[in-house]
């Protein structure tokens, strides 16, 4: 299957670890030069850097930027612009989780979590298709969402689940809208995976989180990786509007 990603230039927001790294190092892996966006941890998103030239001969640029500002958005994809050219993908990977039970949750978190995870995704979305549209250019972008926006979580975490069913209902809106212009946009959405954020209940509960995946292993942020790369490829060119589920086979839609 031919890729074709050799020379393109993405966007990966939230990718300085976990899901996010991984992408990166899955498009540097073929050839593209990456923008490691992080709104914090710039250490961190610098080692993502640095592991990149180390083990795949590739160019990558650290990006911070809040995603609560629309000019630090628009600010990524300048920058980025300048050091290789032109950007061809955007992942809207980044996300806001705060924890608890709905009682506990203020106003505060649940706004937050919406401008972060839906707002952010938005604006970058929109200066994407902005920059492709003055250009004539095709491009692809993937958003990140969840199996929590179709199940919900039993962990209580109500406003990301909320946030990440409006990111698969605007992953579908725009598709609609710019599919013409030759843009796809597509969403992922992972089950469990291995990250640092749940490594304290998979420490716990193993067994539990087991019983719900038919294929019986917690996800790597590798598969997850893998279909955004395929997703953002040329052997996805027929693909759009879709949410693709990385769950070991826990949602079945």
């Amino acid at each position: 299957m031919k890729l074709e990603l050799q020379g393109k230039v993405a966007l990966v927001t939230g990718g300085s670890r976990g899901i996010g790294a991984a992408i990166c190092r899955g498009l540097a892996a073929e050839g593209v030069h990456v923008g490691v966006g992080c709104s914090d941890n710039p250490e961190k998103a610098a080692d993502v850097v640095a592991g990149i030239a180390r083990d795949f001969g590739t160019e990558a640029l650290v990006l911070r930027a809040d995603l609560e500002r629309a000019e630090e958005i628009a600010g990524m994809f300048d920058r980025l612009q300048e050091r290789f050219g032109a950007v061809d993908i955007l992942v809207n990977n980044a996300a806001y989780c705060p924890g608890g039970p709905i009682e506990t949750y203020s106003l505060e978190e649940w706004e937050k979590t919406f401008r972060v995870n839906v707002t952010g995704a938005f604006v970058a979305c929109q200066e994407f298709v902005r920059r492709l549209t003055a250009a004539k250019r095709k491009g692809k972008i993937v958003n990140l969402t969840s199996q929590a926006a179709f199940l919900g979580s039993t962990s209580g975490r109500l406003p990301y689940d909320a946030s990440k069913g409006a990111l698969v209902s605007m992953t579908r809106a725009v598709a609609r809208e710019v599919a013409a212009r030759g843009i796809n946009v597509n969403a992922v959405a992972p089950g469990m995976v291995r990250t640092e954020m749940v490594a304290d209940k998979l420490a716990a509960n193993l067994d539990k989180y087991l019983s719900r995946i038919p294929l019986n292993r917690i996800a790597e942020p590798e598969d997850i990786a893998n279909a955004v790369v395929f997703l953002v490829s040329s052997a996805a060119d027929y693909i759009t509007g879709t949410t693709l589920d990385v769950t070991g086979g826990m949602l079945m839609r």
